[in-house]
Parts: structure tokens; C-alpha cells; sequence
């Protein structure tokens, strides 16, 4: 028996092909779900596919995924899962990264941003600030901190200067720069001090920096709060010395 298409011509009897048939039609369905209606509407093996997606470009993953599930006993142990137990699941180190992701996200989202959260306020907040942030700097390092309009970090940064080579036109100008770059309203210098009491030399130049900095700032509608010096819980500030 001849096999008739519906119509005549070209092509016609030949089987059309479906559209999105195999592993990558199934992937491009899965990912317009999520786009669609977002991740909470996969099952838990389906989340485990789309993530193996990553690791395993060509395949079928939904027999994998859920081996994985009874393997580990729920989604959240796998996710949670080490990287060696991964392995020994027979997985590749690029599977066993991709499994990772979200356990790993979920660490840096539930940390406290102190840059966004941190006023300064007042002394005792810079103080407390430097002693919990700057513990490690090292020492004669230049730091800026730079504040939005309610005093609170925008960014803390450390600055490279050459305080003992006579260069503060270079770093008065990236620090200007710099505040214009973040919106800046306010800022505080913060100079690690390598020896207590700092050395003479050092507080005048920075004194001269800061000095040049604040007179420029005044054009920028930038504050210049203080200056100070900290070495192991002990400080010196610029603007208490009438420096500023």
C-alpha cells in the first residue's frame, strides 16, 4: 500500500518532525516555566534538572535527578551535600559546581551588608566601625569611607598613596573622583597608623591632604567629616585637633 500524504508536491508521505523533540526541546519547555511562573512551580526533581542543565549539556537528566533525590533523601541534603559526597555519587567536579550554586547564594544572601547598613553617625559608631572592619589592615594603609546623606557607607575603600614620596595631588584628585563616581555626600580618611603616636611626618601630610581635599569639596557639595588615625584601639583625629 502507497502511503498518501495530504496533499500532493513536494514532500509529500515524509513524516513532518515534531518541534522541541528530545533533551533540548524539554530543557526550552522547563525554562519558559519558570519564566512563565517561576521556579516554585517545579517539583523538586525538576529543580535538580534544570541545575545539572549546566553540567550536562546533551542528555536527558530527569533519571539522574532522581537518583540523586532517593540517593540523598530530599533536595535540601543534596544541595547541602559536600563536594566529595557529590563525587562519590559518580558526579564530575563541573556537576558537583553546579549543585553547589544555590547553597552558595544563600550564604552571601544571608550575610549583613555592613556598607549599606552601617550609619556613622557619630564618633563611637566610626570607632566601633574601624575596630570591627579595619582590624586587619595594614598598617600606614589609607582608607576612605565614603557616606551618603544620612551618614550611612556607600563604600569603603583603601586608597593608594605614597604619603612619604610627596604625591598628595594624585590622591587628593582620585578621592575627589572617587566621591563624585559613588554620589557621595560625606566622607571620613582613615589612616592605619604603623607606630603610636603616629609619625610627625605622616600627620602633617595627611593634615595638607585633607585640607586640599575639603577645600575643593566645598565646590562638589562634599563634607569632609574627619580624619583619623588608629592603631590597636587608640586614635587621633584631625578635625578634634582643629586640623579640618
Amino acid at each position: 500500500m502507497t502511503r498518501v500524504g495530504r496533499s500532493g508536491g513536494k514532500g509529500a508521505g515524509q513524516a513532518v518532525p515534531f518541534r522541541e523533540t528530545g533533551p533540548s526541546g524539554h530543557r526550552a519547555r522547563m525554562r519558559a516555566r519558570v519564566l512563565a511562573s517561576g521556579a516554585a512551580s517545579l517539583a523538586d526533581y525538576e529543580i535538580v534538572e534544570m541545575l545539572l542543565f549546566i553540567g550536562v549539556p546533551r542528555r536527558d537528566t530527569k533519571p539522574q535527578a532522581k537518583a540523586l533525590l532517593n540517593r540523598f533523601g530530599s533536595l535540601g541534603a543534596l544541595l547541602s551535600a559536600s563536594a566529595d559526597a557529590l563525587r562519590e555519587a559518580g558526579l564530575s567536579d563541573r556537576v558537583a559546581a553546579a549543585l553547589g550554586l544555590p547553597a552558595s547564594v544563600a550564604d552571601c544572601l544571608s550575610r549583613p551588608d555592613p556598607l549599606t547598613r552601617t550609619p556613622m553617625g557619630d564618633w563611637d559608631a566610626v570607632l566601633a566601625y574601624c575596630d570591627t572592619q579595619l582590624a586587619d589592615a595594614p598598617p600606614g594603609q589609607l582608607r576612605v569611607l565614603f557616606l551618603d546623606s544620612i551618614n550611612h557607607i556607600i563604600a569603603d575603600e583603601a586608597v593608594d598613596d605614597m604619603w612619604d614620596e610627596g604625591t598628595p595631588e594624585l590622591t587628593q584628585r582620585h578621592i575627589l573622583l572617587r566621591a563624585l563616581d559613588l554620589h557621595a555626600s560625606a566622607l571620613v580618611g582613615v589612616r592605619i597608623a604603623p607606630s603610636w603616636p603616629p609619625p610627625v611626618a605622616m600627620i602633617e601630610g595627611d593634615a595638607v591632604l585633607m585640607q586640599a581635599i575639603s577645600y575643593h569639596a566645598q565646590n562638589l557639595s562634599l563634607t569632609i567629616q574627619d580624619h583619623v588615625f588608629l592603631r590597636q584601639g587608640q586614635w587621633l583625629s584631625l578635625r578634634q585637633q582643629r586640623r579640618l
